[in-house]
């Protein structure tokens, strides 16, 4: 299982294999997860039988293979055709550019098996990824970059754009051309090619940094709750253009640490998720030193996740101060009294660990 950021195209060129998970989908509180049976249930309303040969429009049977039926049906995306494609509801407005964040539905297939491999429809969820960041297959990602808003489109890919020589465990042969059937559905354009693009001093503006790291906090928020590393990745390059920024006046100060603030909150907030305690920590003290000696407060929210951070690095006394901030500030909160129970639980864990390998020392003494 990989857990973070995935890069397709690095695991195809280095022949590593790959699982797709499509029986447990990502936490996202605005959307309901549903079982591995539900999926296989809901997956068979998803059935191309396009991948078996059958297509109703045609009166004469064909001998060829069904993708080189397919084929013939498409135009290419690509003049050497490794990627083919056929519109099938035409979409409006602008196509996606890179680093923008899109939003779409598919279901994808291989040949001679109508089932799909792999159906965000079934899931219940779209798929969320970052124009040209290879979060996605390098075909898929192509693909996308074809589209309108709305449109609904097949596309062909050539193994080398898609599981390339090994292909994924038993789900997808090696060599295997695939089909994606793709819905674009939303479209977030992003600042980052401006920003990138500007001169370097105009890149310490404040006016220019600002409106840059909000554009970062918003791909950052839209990749949380599917891809935990690509949030913090998005967050990062905020923090750091944020933090050498040329100050000029009062008000940009404020508004600075306001961001900062969030930004280093929301880092917390996935370094815990991410079990990677020390980075959430350092966070942490950063929201501390921008609180010290001002108005801002830190948050039972961020004692919250300080003391998860501190349980995971085995500091449980330390936890057990910060989550009674928490408590304070927020004392019914079921959150914070369950995690009481989670550091005692550890504690008295690690306390019996302690005193049997103790035991064990003073018997081999003897």
């Amino acid at each position: 299982m990989f857990k973070g950021d995935i890069n397709f195209q690095e695991l195809i060129a280095s022949g590593t294999t790959f699982e797709v998970d499509t029986s447990k989908p990502p936490n996202n509180d605005d959307l309901a997860e549903i079982t591995e049976k539900e999926y296989k249930e809901e997956v068979l309303k998803y059935c191309n039988f396009n991948c078996l040969g059958e297509f109703e429009d045609d009166d004469v049977y064909d001998s060829r293979e069904p993708f080189s039926i397919l084929a013939s049906k498409m135009s290419n995306l690509w003049e050497n055709g490794d990627i083919k494609h056929r519109i099938l509801r035409a979409g409006y407005g602008n196509k996606p550019q890179e680093h923008y964040i899109v939003k779409v539905h598919y279901n994808a297939y291989t040949e001679f098996n109508e089932e799909p491999f792999d159906c965000t429809y079934a899931r219940k969820r779209p798929h969320v990824f970052v124009i040209g960041s290879g979060e996605v297959l390098p075909g898929l990602d192509y693909a996308v970059q074809s589209m309108q808003l709305n449109e609904k489109s097949q596309f062909l890919i050539k193994p080398h754009l898609a599981y390339g020589d090994f292909g994924c465990m038993e789900r997808i042969a090696p060599n295997a051309t695939v089909l994606f059937e793709i819905e674009l559905l939303e479209i977030i354009e992003s600042k980052s090619n401006d920003f990138q693009n500007l001169p370097e001093e105009e890149k310490n503006d404040f006016s220019q940094v600002y409106n840059f790291c909000l554009s970062q906090c918003t791909k950052g928020k839209k990749l949380f709750s599917r891809n935990i590393t690509s949030a913090i990745r998005e967050y990062n390059i905020a923090v750091a253009a944020l933090e050498k920024a040329q100050l000029e006046q009062y008000d940009e100060q404020v508004k600075q640490q306001e961001l900062l603030y969030k930004l280093y909150s929301n880092l917390l907030v996935c370094y815990t998720k991410n079990e990677e305690p020390r980075k959430g920590c350092i966070n942490f003290n950063k929201i501390k030193y921008l609180a010290c000696g001002k108005e801002v407060q830190v948050s039972a929210k961020a004692y919250f996740n300080n003391a998860k951070c501190l349980r995971m690095l085995g500091e449980y006394d330390l936890a057990k101060s910060r989550l009674q901030k928490a408590y304070d500030l927020e004392p019914r909160n079921s959150d914070i009294l369950q995690e009481f129970k989670v550091i005692d639980r550890e504690h008295k864990k690690y306390q019996d660990k302690q005193k049997l390998m103790a035991n064990a020392f003073v018997n081999t003494e003897k």
